[in-house]
């Protein structure tokens, strides 16, 4: 069987925990206290590096998990990746959706189970797919939804559909992100699979280099294999691709629109590469106002793509299109000012939350700083989950709490 080392890399550090072994049963309760004692842990100590992970051997589970993000969780794997504090640079120009109408880490579902906000519904007289074909487990002391490695059952295929209602179309502007193991194919489904004559973005790293793929664009992988955080932009019938710090693809017309559904296909579940197909972080956005309007409209800017690690007050380098854009107003307008406001949502207790959202901020004053603003144009306030915009009883209320704002003063 072909094992290798997953690397989830993150902006502070370049190696993760070792993973736990995935664990069946309610979990969820035990689950929640560990993370929490997590975020108290890493709040703690905070630029401490984890140790290297371990070698996989057989039989095991995939041997690195994604970081959760302060926008959504996301993780990278690439050859090249930036230095801590450092942003990527103007090719990557992905900005994330600002109303989150999806974000599944999987919380809400016990191991070894089919995910509660996935369908297979849908997929009748077509048998691409079916629910015992992926599971949710648990690495780490995170969730993620698995492919299952079913050799000899001829299965080839595993097709699943978000539960999100969508009324007569997606709106033109919108966000896909999620991380993922590319060790074998994993698609992003606009309507239906392209065999069925729907749309798809295929990740692939079959082949030397590994490829992306959209109806009519193509692009190469960063790298043959890894975790990612694939992120894609949707306006209109365009869609755009990125992979780690990449922008891999640009098709003008990769999806066609009335939009019906958005699903998630493995590819090759009947072969050794499942064994190494995951996704976690799964986060559907709607497109958000530009900074500019929004700061002409309501004099201050809502920002969810500044992202941080779990326990985190490192920039991720994923963040460099948001805050290029308020420099860019910044630079604009000498006479601007801002009070940056770290918010977070409610996991992780007081006494992380705050203390751990000022350090955000004046981790976003930093960087501007660095870029030639004079730091007395700048103020930061932490507000932990103080000021919440949704509720934190659910994922997607918690990804909307997770957020940086700059209020002008």
């Amino acid at each position: 069987m072909r094992h290798r080392r997953l690397a989830a890399l993150c902006v502070a550090v370049s190696s993760l925990a070792l993973p736990a072994r995935a664990q069946f049963g309610n979990l969820f309760d035990q689950a929640q206290k560990k993370a929490t004692d997590a975020a108290e842990k890493a709040a703690s100590d905070a630029m401490k590096p984890s140790p290297a992970p371990a070698p996989s051997s057989p039989g095991t589970q995939p041997q690195s998990a994604p970081a959760s993000g302060s926008s959504g969780g996301t993780a990278r794997a690439s050859p090249s990746s930036p230095a801590p504090g450092d942003v990527y640079g103007n090719r990557y120009d992905f900005v994330p959706g600002d109303k989150v109408l999806v974000y599944d880490d999987f919380s809400d579902t016990d191991v070894g189970e089919y995910p509660a906000k996935w369908t297979v519904k849908g997929m009748e007289g077509h048998n691409p797919g079916g629910g015992n074909a992926v599971e949710v487990v648990e690495i780490g002391g995170r969730r993620f939804l698995k492919s299952r490695y079913q050799a000899g059952e001829n299965q080839d295929k595993s097709l699943h559909f978000l539960r999100y209602p969508i009324k007569g179309d997606m709106p033109k502007n919108f966000t896909i992100e999620f991380d993922t193991d590319v060790a074998g194919s994993v698609s992003a489904i606009f309507s239906d699979p392209r065999y069925w004559g729907g749309q798809e973005v295929e990740i692939n790293p079959g082949g030397s280099p590994g490829t992306a793929k959209s109806p009519q664009a193509t692009g190469k992988l960063p790298a043959p294999s890894g975790v990612y955080h694939i992120a894609i932009a949707v306006s209109g019938t365009q869609v755009k691709l990125y992979i780690g710090g990449e922008r891999v693809l640009v098709d003008p017309d990769g999806v066609e629109r009335p939009i019906a559904r958005i699903g998630i296909l493995f590819a090759d579940a009947a072969n050794e590469a499942a064994d190494h197909q995951m996704i976690a972080a799964y986060r559907l956005a709607e497109g958000g106002k530009p900074a500019k309007q929004m700061l002409a409209g309501e004099g201050r800017i809502v920002t969810h793509g500044i992202l941080f690690d779990t326990g985190s007050d490192v920039i991720k380098p994923e963040s460099g299109p948001t805050l290029r854009a308020i420099l860019a107003l910044l630079q604009e307008d000498p006479g601007l000012r801002f009070s940056i406001d770290g918010h977070t949502d409610d996991q992780g207790g007081a006494k992380v939350n705050g203390p751990l959202s000022q350090r955000r901020a004046s981790a976003v004053k930093a960087w501007l700083v660095k870029q030639g603003v004079s730091d007395k144009r700048l103020e930061t306030k932490g507000y932990g989950a103080t000021k919440p915009v949704a509720s934190n009883d659910t994922a997607e209320g918690r990804a909307d709490n997770r957020r940086v704002e700059f209020v002008k003063i």
